[in-house]
């Protein structure tokens, strides 16, 4: 099989199962790539079970076509889920796409507020907000409670501190590029433009490095296009509702469908709220993450298949029947 998505999440379940795997990695980190590989040789794994390809578009989608081939697993953005998972499906092989997200936290009105505010940071902070399942879009139910919550958020992201990120004092580490960081930076100029407000932050630090301040956004409206845009980097869209049920509305207002979070006092009434929201995985008093245990994978523009767990074992084995019916027995049915 083909893999083009961060390895540790197929490499480990798909040789356990007997697949060995090419990895067309991102090309922003060869080294990376290379040092994934070195492991599997130091491990004394057998030649050939995990190897790393260099290739461009073209000679990739040669790559998918080859008939030695017969699964294919992407991270990525929606356009290049669209064109391999199209790649694949003209070649009859199946495919787990896991693209972008936006995933919404939802703070009811129950829910504790500090301990909230704490597991908010982090669920868009994680990884200077550079994370697929990071929570991009808060939102709080109540007018007063919302006002309150919006301060602590920005009392908490005012104090991160940028930094080197090998340095364990620091708590705010770079974007990976500086196409990333512009990107974000001209998200937010559309933001602006086109009715947003910025709440904190919203501009480059003046530091060597790819450096953002920590970004609230407020005030974006359905109509404003960052409504439905993933922002992958360390900037939050805020949203203020007066109830439940808009609480639900705006968070599957979404092309994507990746993850979520619901926060709140009433563990069941989590579980009800959990059931109406469109996505693939949905978290009770805690952000998104993952585990070897724990399903992985989104619905709508977020991609389809699972990873990880007994579901993303199966998504690349073929399951046989064979039936064995004693010598003697009818040509058709159950045996007596």
């Amino acid at each position: 099989m083909s893999s083009y998505r961060e390895p540790h999440q197929v490499a480990g379940p798909q040789l356990m199962v007997g697949n060995v795997l090419l990895l067309k990695h991102a090309e922003s980190v060869p080294q990376s790539a290379l040092a994934f590989a070195r492991l599997f040789e130091e491990a004394g794994a057998p030649a050939g079970v995990y190897a790393n390809i260099f290739a461009s578009i073209e000679q990739t989608e040669r790559l998918i076509e080859d008939p030695r081939v017969r699964g294919v697993t992407l991270t990525g953005s929606e356009r290049a889920g669209a064109a391999v998972a199209g790649r694949a499906g003209r070649s009859l092989k199946k495919s787990v796409m896991e693209l972008g997200g936006s995933d919404p936290l939802i703070v009811l009105e129950d829910a504790p507020m500090e301990s909230t505010l704490d597991n908010a940071l982090f669920g868009r902070m994680f990884n200077t907000g550079q994370c697929c399942v990071g929570s991009k879009r808060i939102i709080v139910i109540g007018k007063e409670r919302g006002e309150d919550f919006l301060d602590g958020f920005v009392q908490r992201i005012a104090a991160l501190k940028a930094g080197d990120p090998a340095d364990p004092a620091t708590t705010l580490g770079p974007l990976a590029s500086e196409k990333a960081l512009d990107l974000l930076l001209d998200q937010i100029k559309l933001a602006r433009k086109e009715g947003g407000k910025v709440a904190f932050g919203g501009g480059r630090i003046d530091r060597p490095g790819f450096y953002l301040e920590p970004t609230v956004l407020t005030g974006i409206s359905e109509n404003n296009p960052i409504h439905v845009q993933e922002l992958f980097g360390p900037i939050a869209s805020f949203y203020v509702v007066e109830n439940e049920n808009e609480a639900v509305s705006l968070a599957n207002a979404t092309p994507f469908g990746l993850g979520a979070s619901v926060f709140t006092a009433d563990v069941e009434h989590g579980r009800k709220v959990a059931a109406k929201i469109e996505s693939g995985m949905v978290f009770i008093n805690q952000p998104v993450w993952t585990a070897a245990q724990l399903p992985f994978g989104g619905i709508k523009n977020s991609g389809f298949g699972r990873e990880l767990s007994e579901l993303g074992f199966g998504e690349f084995v073929n399951e046989k029947l064979i039936n064995v019916a004693p010598p003697g027995s009818p040509p058709w049915g159950p045996i007596k």
